[in-house]
């Protein structure tokens, strides 16, 4: 997961050169973009491939899959055709993230699941700040074609770092019976799965499914918002960036090493509450840049492993990964409407207006999440 998004990363504060460079940036917008269109659409699919064929080939499919985009980001003679590779460079991504979650889930005990996902988010984390940087030195330096070796180079080095994980065959292949099928209820094996399962609706429509889900897309909306706007908000947004990035490699750190210890609904109803404090505060006091970088970054990076972990807990194998999809779709979809669902409200309000509106949602949400995920969250 670190090679792979500090390879994902590399293009972030590259491509808008790159397209501005080559065609006097026409369709920026829409080349940057065209990647959420990948993950959108495709994460149901790639769900259902992950429980269908296994979660390693699907792992592979996201990394072949780079190996087909990354030429024609060089190729492509037109911005259209960059959006095409921009579509399948995020069903790469969908494929991937979704595969190696589930995956870890799968071989992690129980008791260690929540650690082992709150170390996962921080490797996503620490991709996401090293990928920025090399991919900005290193099209200073020598221009957009090593930028696309170097994300080769780690793509390649990502496939090797699979090889040693274990493969696992989780179809049950069915054989039509010679006589006559004993009508008994046979016990389903927890590792096997019947590959004709419809899908699994009824677990994602009901808590604490349903509550995750949509308390990841609501986190996600916020971050989207801050993504998009904070540097026409703030001065120095660069600082932010880095600061909240580096708190929430430490949260996710402490999460993996204590987030057991910690009632799961105290740290997403405070997760999404800090969030909301924080775009309150960048709006009303952005003099207190710092202070609201180490409250935001505690915020949003806490609620990702502990909603994931949430998850893990509540859905049986022969379904995680199209349940997983799903969950992960919050993110792509609040991140997606953070961004080009708040463009026309910026039109019309001044962003520190949005950001104190969108921070009260935030914070109205964190009293809805503690009431919600005051049930029972015992494993099933």
């Amino acid at each position: 997961m670190l090679v792979y998004f500090t390879q994902v990363t590399v293009l972030f504060p590259v491509l808008p050169l790159y397209v501005m460079q080559r065609w006097q940036g026409t369709g920026v917008g829409f080349v940057v973009g065209a990647m959420a269109a990948g993950l959108l659409l495709f994460r149901p699919l790639i769900g259902w491939l992950i429980d269908r064929y296994g979660r390693k080939p699907v792992l592979w499919l996201g990394l072949g899959l780079m190996g087909v985009v990354l030429p024609l980001y060089v190729w492509s003679p037109t911005p259209a055709w960059l959006m095409g590779a921009r579509v399948l460079h995020g069903i790469s991504q969908a494929a991937f993230a979704t595969a190696s979650q589930t995956l870890l889930v799968d071989i992690v005990p129980r008791p260690r699941r929540m650690a082992a996902l709150g170390y996962l988010a921080m490797s996503n984390t620490i991709g996401f700040s090293l990928g920025p940087m090399l991919g900005a030195i290193a099209f200073a330096r020598v221009g957009f074609g090593p930028v696309v070796a170097l994300m080769a180079g780690l793509t390649l080095l990502g496939f090797l770092l699979t090889l040693p994980l274990p493969w696992k065959t989780t179809v049950k292949p069915i054989h039509k019976p010679d006589t006559q099928p004993d009508t008994r209820p046979v016990p389903q094996p927890d590792n096997e799965i019947e590959p004709k399962a419809p899908f699994p609706w009824k677990v994602i429509l009901q808590f604490p499914v349903r509550d995750a889900t949509l308390l990841f897309f609501m986190g996600s909306f916020l971050h989207g918002a801050v993504v998009t706007f904070l540097p026409l908000l703030v001065p120095h947004a660069a600082l932010f960036y880095s600061l909240n990035a580096l708190v929430a490699v430490l949260v996710r750190f402490g999460l993996g090493r204590w987030g057991h210890r910690v009632s799961s609904r105290w740290v997403v109803s405070l997760g999404i509450f800090c969030a909301g404090i924080g775009l309150i505060g960048l709006a009303i006091a952005p003099s207190f840049l710092v202070l609201w970088s180490v409250v935001y970054g505690f915020g949003f990076g806490s609620l990702f492993p502990v909603l994931s972990s949430i998850v893990s807990f509540a859905v049986p194998l022969a379904v995680r990964g199209r349940v997983y999809s799903v969950f992960l779709a919050g993110f792509d979809g609040g991140m997606t409407l953070g961004g080009a669902g708040v463009q026309p409200l910026s039109q019309i309000f001044p962003l520190s207006v949005l950001f104190i509106a969108l921070g009260s949602m935030g914070c109205s949400v964190s009293g809805l999440a503690f009431r919600q995920f005051s049930r029972s969250l015992k494993a099933r």
